[in-house]
Formats: structure tokens, sequence, C-alpha cells
């Protein structure tokens, strides 16, 4: 058992019976979820290749994983050089947090390979691969808008201390990913509603935001700290815009308004902390560098091998065998109901309710059902 074989739990298994309908119901079905829709429009193309299996889905975020980290590598030795490049690389490819969403059956490793290429783009200033890589990052989640604003803060730093000719350039191409993207304000607009309206994270602390920063940096924090912060400043300072900045946006928006803070959805501010730790190395750097690479790889091997998922597929044989003619179903604990992972493994799993209306395919996160108010009586 492993990573990619283990069951798939509640979101894995939504996003994979959802993907398994047609590209229009898709789109209609999630646009009244909290997510924009390439996720499971590729999870549902890939499924016409491969199945629909655990590995299957895994393979599809794997994948995905690989790509960032590329592009974390093509970022590495156009800042610097090739060494650079490799240990950026290796340390994005191991950092723990990182690590376990190549297994996750959701868009968080296509939102992360999204912003890292749209980054790369935005740097080497190649527009056209700058605009398609923007447009899957907003098409992949919502928190791809706050590397967008990090850009476009670029953009006003170049048009007014920079070169005007760039900015105009970056505008352009701002311009064209609004024109793909506006096909999905309309949808962007009900679900921000939605989650405006409440949802289930709860106002962040500053022990939750040192808590994240810790999480995402581990044991690299010790490169990052014996860096030579004085060097390639304007690189640094991008890199470090980029890792901090849709952080410290979505702590700020969480005290005002609705909570979004959340680890998962930030995941893209990953890759630049680890190309800033493997820069600018100091003589010693390359032993915190080699201590972080253990340490992760250590961490890695362990949750790769001992998958920690609840053995839904199990379960689900067992019933499928021993079940027999009319036999009932009870789950004893109504506060999971355990839908999609039933759905997906084939388990009868039934929702009652008044007068037999059919609750319609709307769920989520929030697990949110329609009931009609009138009772059955």
């Amino acid at each position: 058992m492993n990573q990619f074989t283990a069951s798939l739990w509640g979101d894995e298994a939504f996003s994979a019976v959802l993907s398994m309908k047609s590209i229009p119901e898709i789109i209609s079905i999630i646009a009244r979820d909290t997510s924009p829709p390439l996720y499971n429009i590729s999870e549902h193309l890939w499924f016409g290749l491969f199945g629909t299996g655990e590995v299957a889905v895994r393979a599809l975020s794997f994948l995905y994983y690989l790509i960032a980290v590329f592009f974390v590598y093509k970022i590495g030795k156009y800042f610097w050089d090739k060494k650079t490049a490799a240990l950026s690389a290796a340390l994005t490819f191991l950092n723990p947090f990182f690590f376990v969403y190549a297994f996750e059956g959701r868009m968080y490793s296509l939102l992360a390979a999204g912003v890292t290429a749209s980054m790369y783009f935005f740097i080497r200033k190649k527009w056209v691969g700058y605009v398609l890589a923007t447009a899957v990052a907003l098409y992949s989640h919502h928190f791809a808008l706050f590397a967008v604003f990090i850009q476009f803060l670029w953009f006003v730093k170049e048009y007014f201390w920079g070169k005007r000719k760039t900015a105009i350039q970056i505008f352009k191409s701002f311009a064209l990913v609004g024109i793909l993207y506006s096909p999905w304000l309309i949808p962007l607009y009900s679900q921000t509603r939605m989650v405006g309206g409440g949802f289930w994270l709860g106002t962040p602390t500053l022990k939750d935001l040192g808590r994240l920063l810790l999480i995402y940096l581990n044991v690299g924090l010790f490169a990052l700290i014996l860096r030579r912060w004085e060097k390639n400043l304007g690189k640094s300072l991008f890199l470090v815009a980029w890792f901090l900045g849709p952080i410290l946006l979505t702590w700020g928006i969480s005290q005002k308004f609705q909570s979004i803070f959340f680890d998962r959805y930030l995941l893209y501010t990953i890759p630049p902390a680890m190309i800033l730790a493997a820069s600018e190395r100091r003589k010693i750097s390359p032993v915190a560098i080699f201590i972080a690479l253990v340490v992760f790889f250590s961490a890695d091997l362990y949750y790769f091998t001992h998958p920690i998922k609840r053995p839904f597929r199990e379960l689900a044989t067992y019933v499928k065998e021993v079940k027999k003619g009319d036999d009932y179903l009870i789950n004893w604990n109504s506060a999971a109901h355990h839908l999609w992972e039933a759905k997906y493994y084939g388990i009868p799993a039934p929702l009652f309710i008044p007068e037999g209306t059919k609750l319609p395919f709307y769920v989520g996160k929030r697990k949110r059902f329609l009931v009609p108010s009138k009772s059955s009586g």
C-alpha cells in the first residue's frame, strides 16, 4: 500500500464522481460549488485514457506536481545557474507539505503548476506562454488571483520606475488573460457570494500565520537564514513577494471578512521559498541544504509508504461480499455519511428526504444539501 493505491477520501471521491460526468455537466455542477472547472475537465479526459481507479486519480495530480517542479528548475536556472536550479527543484519536490498534495486527487497540484509556469513566463517576458499558464492557474483555483495581484504590483513598478515598454506588454497580457477568464466571472461572483455567506474556516491568528510559514519552510528555514540576502536584491524581492504576498493578503482579508486563510489553498507559495533557500548560498549553506534534503526525504518516504486515509475500498469490498438480498446498510454516524466515498466505490448509500424529492448533485467541501422545507408528516 502506498499513496498511489490508498483509498480515496471525501473530497477526492467527490471530484472523481463529478469528473465521470460529461463536460457540460461538470461545468454546470461545479459552478454551484466553490471552484473553477479545469481540474475536473482534465480529470474527465484523463479518465477516458487511463480509467477511474485510485492510481489514475493520483497519477494525474503527480503529473501536475512534476510540471510545477520543472518550472521551479527553469526559474532557478534563469535567475541563477544550473546548480541552484537543481537544488531548488530538489527542495521543492521533497518539501514535505508540498509532497502530500502530489498524491491528492484535487486541484492543488494543478494550481501550483499553473502559478509556477505563469511566474516563469512572466519573468522571461514570454507573453503567449504567460497568458496560457495564467489562464490555467485561474481556472484551477480562485487563489491564483493573489498570484496575479503580485504580478500586477510588478507591473506598477515597471510602469513607474522601470521599462515602460515592458509594462505595456504586461498590460496587454493582463487584458488577454481577462478575456480568457471572462466566461467564469459570473460563476466567480456567485461562488464568492456563497463563501461570503458563511464558510467553515475560522479567523486565523498570528499563531496560525506563523504555523503556516513553519510547515511550509520546515528545516529549509535554516538555509533561508544563512542566505546572502544582499545579493541580487531584485530577484530575491520578486520571490519574497510571490512567497509572502498571497499568504499575508489572505491572512489580512480573513481578519475583516469571511476567513479564506487555509494552508493548501496557498500551496503555490512553497516553490519561491525553496528557490530562495537554494540560492545565494554561503560556504556553510550546502550543509543546511543537505540536512533539509535528508529530513525531507525521510519524511516523504514514510508518508508515501504509510497512507493514513481510511481504507474505504476494503470496506466496500467487504460490504459487497457479505450483503445479501434486501439487507439494509445503516450508517450509525449521521455526521459523517461518507456519501462520495460510497458513490465512488459503488456502495448504495441513499439519503432519505421528505416526499422523496431528489437531492441535487450539489456538494463540495461544505457538503451542502438542499432539503425541502416541508415535512412529509
